[in-house]
């Protein structure tokens, strides 16, 4: 994912859009993850919170149909070695 937006709008299970600001892409086990943070604020959600979405690819008949999907991801495991990695890689650039 080579030109992240600014803003990724995303369709919640009510058919609403929330806009989200990309943090991190952090490729872990065999997935790719992106953490993202909401743009408004968000029920049950706290100002600066930030989620875990995993990144899947449906193949189209060609190239340029090839669409990535995001996911919030909901075990726990995950988002822990995800947010986990992202802060290691961010000590690692302070050196």
């Amino acid at each position: 994912m080579s030109d992240i937006p600014d803003i990724i709008l995303l369709t919640n299970d009510l058919g609403e859009r929330v806009g989200f600001a990309p943090v991190a892409t952090v490729p872990f086990g065999e997935g790719t993850y992106m953490i993202l943070r909401p743009v408004t604020p968000m029920e049950g959600a706290d100002e600066g919170d930030a989620f875990v979405f995993s990144v899947s690819q449906a193949d189209g008949d060609r190239a340029e149909d090839d669409v990535d999907y995001l996911t919030m991801e909901t075990d726990d495991n995950v988002i822990d070695a995800v947010f986990a990695l992202y802060e290691q890689s961010l000590r690692n650039d302070r050196r």
